[in-house]
């Protein structure tokens, strides 16, 4: 293996059909990769199916994995976030009440006490902290595009409010967090 791109040469033996380098490759990688679709999923059911059908898509696209291209790591990364916002688009494609998606989701000023914000890191707390000064729409439109991948066109649909609205929302409060967090 390469000390520059250690998984690289697990791929070229799973595009082989080898079985012993892919439990290899599982057993090195599955760590990283399920944090990163636990952190889109937001739920360790969800994460291990996406991860699960990630790891299928490793297997089967193996060959098509190009080292002069991007390192195995970051293509793996790639193949198991596409899935899980696949996934949560196929959620959102179903009519769902905009507030039931961020059910669970704290960000109310008021239930973003201290006490509960003690168990995160500084920089989690002032993001939450900054999103908490966001105005409802400009918070929801902000959290929809970049926590949850979805276009502006999705954002207006789910919202049912204009393009042109929904980009100044995300505009605006990308704004407003990026000042908040100077």
């Amino acid at each position: 293996m390469s000390d520059k791109d250690p998984y690289a040469e697990l791929l070229r033996l799973c595009a082989q059909g080898d079985e012993k380098a892919f439990a290899s490759l599982y057993q090195q990688t599955t760590g990283k990769l399920f944090a990163v679709s636990l952190r889109i999923m937001q739920t360790r059911q969800s994460a291990e199916e996406v991860l699960q059908e990630g790891y299928i898509k490793i297997w089967e696209k193996a060959g098509t994995f190009d080292s002069g291209k991007a390192r195995a790591m970051t293509w793996m990364t790639t193949i198991i976030r596409n899935r899980a916002l696949d996934v949560l688009r196929s959620y959102k494609s179903r009519p769902v009440e905009v507030e039931a998606q961020f059910e669970g989701m704290d960000f109310a000023a008021a239930e973003s006490g201290p006490d509960k914000l003690t168990g995160i890191s500084l920089e989690t707390r002032q993001v939450l902290e900054c999103l908490n000064e966001l105005k409802e729409k400009q918070r929801q439109s902000v959290l929809m595009a970049y926590y949850y991948g979805q276009t502006h066109e999705e954002i207006s649909r789910q919202l049912e409010a204009p393009l042109g609205t929904v980009k100044a929302w995300v505009r605006r409060g990308v704004e407003r967090l990026r000042k908040c967090l100077e």
